[in-house]
């Protein structure tokens, strides 16, 4: 007998939000292990004056990435709500107008990055002993970023198809390639923080183009007429979700930009401890990141439908999930902390680092349960396409969270830092819960407008 395939539209809601879930959290989990590999390879192999350097240009990495990755919001949700309504060929149209938006895009990007990265590192007064690690990074990063921008696209249209296991096996592959590939180019051939970049671009190079291949045998398979490859109307619908969603991302990583010069001024320790920090932080996250990502699609499809009450029964198991989720999470970092640092860092690191890397980890695992309310909330509206409403959440987060951190640094000290990311996670779900309970975010449907020709 065949196995039954994953239904989010029939199947009953907690099953259905876990199944798709679990395989993205899976990937999610296997991304943050490539990740910490490079932490663990350049804090133990080069110095912590390279894996400060690395996290700094993270969040620079981030002004590009995140403006490609908003767009695939847009992509994502306009799929959803059309293959949830059964209309396959504008499915099709959809995700060929997003293919070629994000190869312009993608070479765009990488083109603005490296015209900016020196001049933005100055700006975020990186430390003159981490500036050579951080452009020999960024410079390799910001050549291949339009593979790492088609991965996030063909990531986010296999799970608006309510398939969460091909990104996930995709992961797997890319996290093994990246890790050998680390070892290589940093322990074998000693091209510095080089070497990981070039690491995570050829991991996620692969992952896209694999991933692509297995999309198009899946639109192979939806008998239609032959769709457009470019459709202007098409294009404005993904525009009309994915630009706010552009904005907010860009927003917040100028938040972070901000955030992170503050932190680059308090000198290169605390930003390595703030980085090893923030990788385990990363894992943590990745369970309501995921139920996030997961409750969007699920929306987005049952919308589509027009089955609104298997929504509100959704988030209510998801909310409910994400709780025990956090409290798991918290116990085992609060109680470990010292011991999970050290993978990050080099045995001859100072006491400094971890006593900082464990003070932010001790203030973060009691906020976990604010970001993933926030996280679920913003998902559900993202899946209705109430792009503006969500926009202001974000700039709300990125002000609160700024504002908080540079109005009480001076009396709090790093203290302001750690706490400002809850203080705006909290703001924006003042904004996103009354807008949930109106229901208002039911009439932004869009499958019965903007039909590809």
């Amino acid at each position: 007998m065949a196995k039954k395939e994953l239904d989010l539209l029939r199947d009953k809601p907690s099953s259905a939000i876990l199944k798709f879930a679990v395989p993205m959290l899976i990937g999610a989990l296997f991304q943050q292990a490539y990740s910490l590999v490079d932490t663990i390879v350049v804090g133990n192999f080069i110095n912590s004056d390279a894996l400060a350097a690395v996290g700094t240009s993270g969040v620079m990495m981030n002004i590009v990435t995140m403006a490609g990755m908003g767009l695939a919001v847009g992509t994502s949700v306009v799929t959803a709500q059309y293959f949830g309504a059964q209309k396959l060929k504008e499915v099709k149209t959809a995700i060929h107008t997003s293919l070629i938006v994000f190869v312009a895009l993608g070479l765009a990007g990488g083109m603005l990055g490296l015209l900016i990265m020196n001049p933005m590192l100055q700006l975020m007064n990186t430390p003159a002993e981490m500036m050579p690690y951080a452009l020999s990074y960024l410079g390799v990063i910001f050549i291949g970023v339009v593979f790492v921008m088609l991965y996030n696209m063909f990531n986010q249209v296999s799970i608006a198809l309510g398939d969460s296991k091909t990104p996930m096996l995709m992961l797997l592959i890319a996290s093994a390639i990246n890790v050998v590939l680390d070892l290589v180019f940093t322990l074998g051939l000693h091209w510095g923080t080089a070497g990981v970049a070039a690491a995570t671009v050829l991991g996620q190079g692969f992952a896209a183009l694999s991933c692509w291949r297995l999309i198009q045998k899946r639109l192979d398979q939806m008998k239609t007429e032959p769709p457009a490859w470019f459709d202007k109307q098409m294009f404005k619908s993904i525009c009309a979700i994915g630009l706010p969603a552009v904005a907010q991302n860009a927003i917040s990583a100028s938040g972070m930009l901000a955030v992170q010069s503050l932190l680059n001024s308090f000198g290169s320790v605390t930003v390595a401890a703030y980085t090893a920090a923030n990788k385990v932080d990363g894992i943590a996250m990745s369970p309501m990141v995921s139920l996030g990502t997961a409750i969007s699609t699920y929306a987005a499809q049952n919308i589509g439908a027009q089955q609104y009450d298997r929504i509100k029964t959704g988030l209510r198991f998801t909310v409910f999930f994400a709780f025990i989720c956090c409290l798991v999470t918290g116990v085992l970092i609060y109680g470990a902390s010292d011991a999970i640092l050290g993978l990050f860092v080099s045995s001859g690191a100072s006491r400094e680092l971890f006593d900082i890397g464990a003070e932010y980890l001790h203030v973060a695992v009691f906020s976990y349960f604010v970001m993933a309310v926030m996280f679920i909330l913003t998902g559900v509206l993202k899946g209705a396409g109430d792009a503006k409403l969500v926009f202001l959440c974000s700039i709300t987060d990125l002000l609160m969270r700024a504002g908080f951190a540079y109005a009480l640094v001076g009396i709090l000290g790093r203290y302001a830092l750690w706490l400002s990311y809850p203080f705006g996670w909290f703001c924006s779900i003042v904004i996103a819960w009354p807008r949930y309970l109106s229901g208002k975010w039911k009439k932004n449907k869009i499958v019965a407008e903007g039909a590809a020709s």
